[in-house]
């Protein structure tokens, strides 16, 4: 049981978290059809939840396997989490050089909705003897 653990601990951060950062990052650089401002408020806040959970989990579970496999007393496990903070660092320079060619920054980005500007029904003129826009 306790091999299972650790097998599922650590390839759960082997595939889980670049899955949740890769996922993350193409929601991040694409562009959703979001009609209103609610929706686009919606898709970023769900896009900084994939980016977010993927770097603490990056950070946490090797963390938490090594510690885990010393208690159990499993050397092999323990030789392997070892190695993966070398993987841990390894992405978070891949998501920071992503994020240095990004327009805007990864987490906190919120697309631009689709709502057509408002129509202007009725004009005050401007006072210094311009008229209205457009007549």
């Amino acid at each position: 049981m306790k091999r299972l653990g650790l097998g599922g601990l650590f390839f759960g951060w082997l595939y889980g978290v670049p899955f949740l950062l890769l996922v993350g990052l193409i929601r991040r650089m694409s562009r959703p059809y979001t009609p209103n401002a609610d929706d686009a408020q919606a898709f970023g806040a769900t896009t900084d939840a994939l980016l977010t959970t993927g770097l603490l989990l990056n950070g946490v579970l090797p963390v938490l396997g090594l510690l885990l496999a010393g208690w159990a007393g499993e050397a092999l496990w323990r030789r392997h989490f070892a190695w993966a903070f070398a993987g841990t660092v390894l992405l978070y320079v891949a998501v920071a050089l992503v994020g240095s060619m990004a327009t805007s920054s990864l987490i906190g980005h919120v697309p631009a909705d689709l709502e057509p500007d408002p129509v202007v029904t009725q004009c005050i003129p401007i006072s210094g003897g311009r008229g209205c826009p457009g007549g």
